[in-house]
């Protein structure tokens, strides 16, 4: 797999979004994918994991909503065979394939992370969330702050 692998994937999940994805998708979209891979980056900084595990984490993030270009439904088996043909095109050996798929696999909305590495995906694609509800929580905490003075 050429080192670029990164480049690679980021252009092919933009191209990807630009041409195939349905407009009424205005959260799944590039934008929330790339915010997914920040917060991917970000929770990796502060964990121990090897080369492969942070490369693996990296791809699942940028094509783990791929699939909404079929759909919302299944959306998450179908970002795993899109994951699987473009790392097979780009030379990539079957270990990571499988880990890339499992990790994809594990940002179904009901499922329950089983590994470190599926619970860093997870956070990181509700880390937007968590980011609103949390700025939602601060600004009530000052209002109210304000109305017992």
């Amino acid at each position: 797999m050429t080192d670029n692998i990164f480049l690679k994937v980021d252009d092919f999940v933009l191209e990807l979004f630009k041409t195939q994805l349905d407009e009424t998708y205005v959260y799944h979209n590039y934008m929330h994918t790339a915010r997914v891979v920040k917060s991917t980056k970000e929770i990796i900084e502060n964990t121990e994991i090897d080369v492969k595990e942070e490369q693996a984490l990296i791809i699942a993030a940028w094509l783990h909503d791929t699939g909404y270009i079929h759909g919302a439904d299944g959306h998450e088996e179908r970002s795993a065979t899109i994951a699987e043909d473009f790392l097979k095109d780009n030379g990539a050996d079957q270990s990571l394939i499988e880990l890339v798929k499992q990790l994809i696999l594990a940002t179904k909305f009901n499922g329950t992370p089983k590994t470190t590495l599926e619970e860093i995906l997870r956070d990181a694609d509700a880390s937007h969330l968590q980011k609103i509800i949390m700025m939602k929580l601060a600004n009530f905490s000052k209002r109210n702050l304000n109305c017992a003075v």
